[in-house]
C-alpha cells in the first residue's frame, strides 16, 4: 500500500512568476518555448554584472536548443563574473499575436527581461530562411529594425554564425556582424561594451573598437576592407561546456560534443568545408570524458560526436568504447552524423548497433560516379552498396539516402543513377529482412559563397519541379520512399546567398506581408517574396545566372574565405574530373587559409597512443560500478541492465512511488516534457533501473494522469521499477539534484506488490482555484451547482461534441476562502477537466479559465 504522509506546506523552489508572464504563458501552445529554468540553465544576478547579453536565436526553442554554437557562447559568457549571457527564441505565431494583445515586448527565458533591456544581442545566423525572423523578434522588442535608426538607448545588435559569410543582405539590420569562430572574439566584444559603459563612451565611439577586433565587420562605418575572420587556433583550448543545458524540448534530443571544426577534404559544393577551414580536431580522451561526464550528469540516453566528417577523426572507435566503458553501466547510444560510407568500419558499425531504432543515414550526394568526382566526393557505387550491407546486417530496418538535385552538368543519367541505388540499396535489405525500407531525400543545389561552385548557375524552380518529378515516378513499389526539399525555398537560399545589401528591402517589404517562419512548411509562402521583389523593383532569377570569372561578389571586401583564385581552379578541376586530395594526409592544396604558425591542421593524437579505457567487469558481466559525485551507476547499460533482469525472479524487483510537485515555470511543461524531464533525473540519480527488453531499452517508469499545462501541483506520482531495494532519502535527494526548476520530488518509498497502477489506484483528486478579480459570485455558484440535479456541459472535441454530466464526476465543491474554491474531482467517467467545470459552473469563457491559478493539491487512493 502507498502511504501518502507528506500533506505538508507547498514549499517554494523558485521566485514567483510575474503575472502578466504568467497570463501569455497560458495563452500560447508549447509554453515550455519560453519558461526556461532547465537543468544546467545558468540565471545570474543581474545587478551584480557589467554586461548583459541575451542570445538571440531567430528559429523556435526546439531548434535553437539543438544549436551547439549557442551553447558554447552560453556558457562561456557566464563563466565570467562580470558577463552575463540570457537566452531567446524566435516566437511562433500564437506568441506573437499573445504579445501584439497585451502591448508586451520579447522577453528572456532566463529573467523574463525584456530584449532592449540588454546591453548586447546577439543572433545567430544559421540559414537565410530566418531574416524575416530576426526583424520580427528586434520588432516585438521595440528596436528599430535598421542599425543606423538606433541610438544609445537601444542594445548594440550583433549578428553570427555560417551565414556571415555574406552578410551582405542583412547588413543594415546589425551594428557588428562577427565572421567566423566566436568563442574568444564574444568576450572581446563583451570587453569593449563593458568599458564603454564605465566610461560612458557613446554607440559610435563602441562600433570603431569594434572595427579594431579581427573578424568583426561593423557595416555603418563603412570603408570595411579585409575584415578577416575570427579563428580558434586549438579547439583544444577554448571551453567547452561539461554539462549543456538540458532542453524541455529538442530536435536533437542528445549530448552533442563537437569532436573537430574544419573538412579538408574538399567536396565544391560545400561552404562548411571551406569557411570553417583549417582542420582542427579535439583529442579523443578530452572528446569522451566530456560525453562521459555530460551523459552521467544530464541523463541522456543517447549522444553525438559532431563533425563535418567523423570518419576522419582518428580516435573515433576508441572514443565510442571509451564512452560506452567510462559510463559504467549507463544505457548510451551513439549518433554520428556525416559518416561518408567508407568510415563504415566493424566497431563502428557495432557500436552504432547498440540501438538500431530509426533509420540509418547515408550521403552519396550524386547518383553517378562520374557527378562524384565532379564534385569531388570520389567514392564509387561499391563502397555505398558495401556499407548498405554492413547497416542491414547489424539489424537496421531502414535507411535514408540524401541526394543533391541539379548539380552543374547534371544529367539523365545521373537522376536515373539514383533510381538505381535505391532499388539496390533495398535489394540488398531484401537479404536480411522482409520488409527492408529506403528513403530518397534529395535537396536542391545552391552556389554558395567561397566554394568553387560560386560561380555556377542554380537551376530554375521549373527545373526542380521536373526533376523531382521524373524522381516520383520512378521511385515506387514496396519499400521505397521519396521526400524532396521545397523549390521555392532553395530559390530564396540561392538569391540570398550571393546577393548584395540591396535585398535588405525586400526581406524587410516580405516581412511586412506576413513571412515568418520560411523553413517551415506550413508557413512558407513563396508569393510574399515574389510580391516583395516586385515592389522593390529586383529581378531575383538574375541571382541564380551563372557568373564570369572576375564577377564581383559582395563579400569580396571582406576578405575571409578561401584563396579566390584557388576556388577558380577547383572550379576548372571539376570540369576535368580531377580529385583534390585531402591536405590533411595529402600535399598542401594552397588554399590561402593557413598561415602555418597559428592557423593550420591540428589533428587528433594518433590512434596508436590514445588510451583505451579498461574496466574490470561485474560478476553479473556488466561492467563494474563508477560514481560521480558519490552517485553510482551500477545495473543500467542494456548489457547490464538487462542480464541483471535474467536469473532474477519478478519477486525480486521492487516498485518505487515518487511523489512530486509542479510549480512556477514548471507548471507550464505539458505532460511529454515532464515525463522527459523525470527519465532523464532517474537516469542521473544512479538507480538501480529496470528497463524494457529489445533492441532500444527504456526505464521502466509510469506515470499519473496528465496535468493541464499551467497548472501547479503538490500532488503529481510516478511509479519507477528497480532491481534492488534503495533507501528512500537517497533517492529524494538524487533526484532533485537534476530536475528542472520548479520540479521538486518530496516523497519516494517502495509498494506492495499488489499496489495497482496509479490511473487505477486514484480515487480522486482534489483542486484549489483562484477567482481573482472575478465578476461573478463564487458562493452563488457552488450553491446552483449543490442544489442542480444535472449540470450538463458539451464538450469540443475534433471527433465530435459529446454532452456530459458535471455532477457525476465531481465529489465536492465548496468555497474555502476569499475568491478560492476547491473541488475534488472523481477519478471516474466522464473525468472533466478543471476548466470544464469553470466553464460549466461559472459560466467563464475558455481563454478565462486558462488564465486562473489552479493548483491540484491531494490525491485519494482506493488502496
Amino acid at each position: 500500500m502507498w502511504v501518502d504522509c507528506f500533506l505538508g506546506p507547498f514549499s517554494a523552489t523558485s521566485a514567483p512568476m510575474q503575472p502578466l508572464i504568467r497570463e501569455i504563458l497560458a495563452s500560447v501552445d508549447r509554453p515550455f518555448r519560453y519558461v526556461g529554468g532547465e537543468v544546467a540553465s545558468r540565471p545570474q544576478d543581474w545587478d551584480r554584472v557589467s554586461v548583459r547579453m541575451c542570445l538571440a536565436f531567430p528559429e523556435v526553442y526546439e531548434m535553437g536548443m539543438s544549436h551547439l554554437g549557442l551553447s558554447i557562447l552560453y556558457h562561456i559568457i557566464n563563466d565570467r563574473p562580470d558577463f552575463l549571457a540570457e537566452r531567446a527564441f524566435a516566437p511562433w505565431t500564437d506568441m506573437e499575436e499573445v504579445l501584439h494583445k497585451h502591448n508586451a515586448r520579447l522577453f528572456s527565458l532566463e529573467s523574463h527581461r525584456p530584449l532592449a533591456d540588454f546591453d548586447l544581442l546577439g543572433f545567430s545566423l544559421s540559414h537565410e530562411l530566418t531574416y524575416t525572423n530576426v526583424l520580427n523578434m528586434l520588432g516585438l522588442s521595440n528596436i528599430p529594425w535598421r542599425a543606423d535608426d538606433r541610438n544609445g538607448d537601444h542594445p548594440i545588435v550583433i549578428a553570427g554564425g555560417p551565414c556571415t559569410f555574406n552578410p551582405e543582405p542583412v547588413a543594415p539590420f546589425f551594428d557588428a556582424i562577427v565572421i567566423g569562430d566566436g568563442e574568444e572574439i564574444i568576450l572581446k566584444i563583451a570587453e569593449v561594451v563593458g568599458r564603454a559603459k564605465r566610461t560612458a563612451a557613446n554607440r559610435r565611439q563602441i562600433l570603431n573598437e569594434l572595427k579594431e577586433i579581427q573578424g568583426v565587420y561593423v557595416p555603418s562605418l563603412g570603408n570595411c576592407s579585409n575584415v578577416g575572420r575570427a579563428v580558434v587556433a586549438d579547439i583544444n583550448d577554448v571551453p567547452f561546456p561539461i554539462i549543456p543545458v538540458v532542453p524541455h524540448a529538442s530536435t536533437q534530443d542528445r549530448l552533442a560534443i563537437e569532436v573537430a571544426r574544419g573538412c579538408a577534404r574538399g567536396c565544391r559544393f560545400c561552404q562548411a568545408g571551406y569557411i570553417y577551414r583549417p582542420v582542427r580536431q579535439r583529442g579523443g580522451a578530452l572528446a569522451s570524458d566530456l560525453a562521459v561526464k555530460g551523459l552521467k550528469i544530464r541523463g541522456d540516453e543517447r549522444f553525438s560526436f559532431l563533425s563535418l566528417s567523423i570518419g576522419d577523426w582518428s580516435p573515433l572507435e576508441d572514443a565510442l568504447s571509451s564512452v560506452h566503458l567510462g559510463c559504467g553501466g549507463m544505457t548510451v547510444n551513439a549518433n554520428l552524423p556525416s559518416l561518408r560510407t567508407e568510415a563504415l568500419t566493424g566497431p563502428v558499425i557495432d557500436a552504432l548497433g547498440r540501438a538500431r531504432f530509426g533509420s540509418f543515414t547515408l550521403a552519396p550526394e550524386a547518383g553517378s560516379e562520374r557527378m562524384r568526382r565532379f564534385i569531388n566526393k570520389g567514392n564509387t557505387n561499391q563502397d555505398l552498396y558495401t556499407s548498405v550491407q554492413k547497416v542491414f546486417e547489424s539489424g537496421w530496418h531502414a535507411i535514408k539516402l540524401y541526394f543533391m538535385l541539379g548539380l552543374p552538368g547534371e544529367t539523365e543519367e545521373d537522376l536515373e543513377g539514383i533510381v538505381e541505388i535505391a532499388n539496390r540499396c533495398r535489394d540488398i535489405g531484401r537479404q536480411h529482412h522482409r520488409r527492408p525500407e529506403v528513403t530518397v531525400s534529395t535537396s536542391t543545389f545552391v552556389p554558395k559563397a567561397h566554394t568553387p561552385f560560386q560561380w555556377e548557375r542554380q537551376i530554375s524552380i521549373d527545373e526542380v519541379h521536373a526533376r523531382q518529378q521524373y524522381l516520383k515516378k520512378r521511385l515506387r513499389g514496396p519499400g521505397l520512399s521519396y521526400r524532396w526539399h521545397d523549390a521555392g525555398k532553395s530559390f530564396l537560399e540561392g538569391v540570398f546567398s550571393r546577393g548584395g545589401q540591396e535585398l535588405a528591402p525586400v526581406i524587410e517589404k516580405a516581412y511586412e506581408k506576413g513571412a515568418r517562419f520560411d523553413a517551415w512548411e506550413e508557413r512558407f509562402d513563396l508569393s510574399r517574396w515574389l510580391s516583395a521583389f516586385d515592389e522593390v523593383g529586383i529581378d531575383p532569377k538574375e541571382y541564380l545566372n551563372e557568373r564570369d570569372r572576375d564577377a564581383a561578389f559582395p563579400w569580396d571586401h571582406l576578405g575571409v574565405g578561401p584563396d579566390r583564385d584557388f576556388l577558380w581552379r577547383e572550379r576548372e578541376r571539376a570540369r576535368e574530373l580531377a580529385a583534390t586530395p585531402d591536405c590533411t594526409t595529402g600535399p598542401c592544396s594552397h588554399c590561402g587559409i593557413c598561415d602555418f604558425q597559428q592557423v593550420k591542421n591540428r589533428l587528433a593524437v594518433p590512434l596508436q597512443s590514445f588510451p583505451r579505457k579498461r574496466e574490470s567487469r561485474g560478476s553479473q558481466g556488466s561492467p563494474a560500478p563508477r560514481s560521480v559525485s558519490g552517485t553510482s551507476f551500477a545495473g543500467m547499460t542494456k548489457g547490464g541492465a538487462q542480464d541483471d533482469n535474467k536469473g532474477r525472479s519478478q519477486d525480486q524487483t521492487c516498485r518505487y512511488r515518487i511523489r512530486y510537485h509542479k510549480k512556477g515555470r514548471a507548471a507550464f511543461l505539458g505532460h511529454q516534457e515532464t515525463s522527459g524531464a523525470l527519465r532523464r533525473a532517474v537516469r542521473a540519480a544512479g538507480l538501480p533501473l529496470i528497463y524494457s527488453q529489445g533492441f532500444h531499452p527504456r526505464v521502466r517508469i509510469s506515470f499519473g494522469p496528465a496535468l493541464p499545462v499551467g497548472m501547479e501541483s503538490e500532488a503529481e506520482f510516478a511509479d519507477v521499477w528497480l532491481y534492488k531495494s534503495v533507501d528512500s532519502k537517497k533517492v529524494v535527494k538524487r533526484l532533485n539534484d537534476h530536475l528542472p526548476e520548479g520540479m521538486r520530488v518530496i516523497a519516494a518509498g517502495p509498494l506492495s506488490k499488489v499496489t495497482p497502477s496509479i490511473e487505477e489506484d486514484i480515487a480522486s483528486m482534489t483542486y484549489q482555484i483562484h477567482l481573482q478579480s472575478s465578476a461573478i459570485d463564487i458562493k452563488d455558484g457552488v450553491r446552483r451547482f449543490d442544489a442542480a440535479q444535472r449540470v450538463m456541459f458539451t464538450r469540443v472535441r475534433p471527433e465530435g461534441q459529446q454532452v456530459v454530466d458535471l455532477k457525476e464526476a465531481v465529489g465536492r465543491l465548496a468555497v474555502i476562502g476569499h475568491d478560492v474554491i476547491e473541488v475534488a474531482c472523481l477519478n471516474r467517467p466522464p473525468r472533466p477537466r478543471v476548466g470544464e467545470l469553470l466553464q460549466g459552473v461559472f459560466g467563464l469563457s475558455q481563454d478565462s479559465a486558462r488564465a486562473l491559478c489552479v493548483r491540484k493539491t491531494a490525491v485519494e487512493w482506493k488502496s
